[in-house]
């Protein structure tokens, strides 16, 4: 079984939005890198994003539609895997063992499949598709903005495609952006 080579972040579901998003700020010298109404991104170091924060205000929030997990707490942790050869051999020994991913999103700075465990805590695995400073510039664009979730893929067509000897690129960003490289 194939080990990620670094944790990305945590997303935390809470009734107290503006004062998660503050102490955090505060605790951990942060700065916002995206916020609205539902959601918001965290940093503080090189990395897009190490804490997210999902607003239930005073009920479900209406972008929770990933792990339906109710009430406040630990929405996922997020693990990031070297290349995408990786993720999908991690995918598919876990495929071979019964265990499915979720929801599968095409992010924009990543690409991510999300399964949960026998508790139900939610856990991502991903790659990173952008540089640093290209995934922090996407963070603040206007694309993100009006899609901060991202789109969905199907991680079975992805393994059939590099299988064949395909290019998967395409098939790795979301619509509203450039290709990337070919993966090696």
């Amino acid at each position: 079984m194939g080990s990620p080579n670094k944790f990305a972040h945590i997303v935390y579901k809470t009734h107290q939005f503006q004062e998660m998003i503050a102490w955090y700020a505060e605790v951990f010298d942060a700065q916002i890198q995206h916020q609205d109404d539902h959601l918001a991104f965290l940093t503080y170091d090189d990395e897009h994003h190490r804490f997210a924060f999902l607003n239930l205000g005073d009920g479900e929030s209406p972008t929770d539609t990933s792990l339906q997990r109710p009430g406040a707490g630990v929405h996922h942790v997020a693990y990031t895997w070297d290349s995408l050869d990786e993720l999908l051999n991690q995918y598919q020994l876990l495929k071979n063992k019964g265990v499915l991913p979720q929801m599968n999103l095409r992010h924009g700075p990543t690409l991510s499949m999300y399964y949960v465990d026998p508790d139900g805590n939610g856990l991502e695995f991903q790659i990173d598709l952008l540089s640093v400073d290209a995934a922090n510039a996407f963070m603040r664009s206007d694309a993100f903005a009006s899609n901060n979730i991202g789109e969905p893929f199907d991680p079975q067509e992805l393994v059939e495609l590099r299988a064949a000897g395909k290019p998967v690129a395409a098939k790795l960003v979301r619509t509203d952006q450039s290709p990337v490289d070919e993966p090696a």
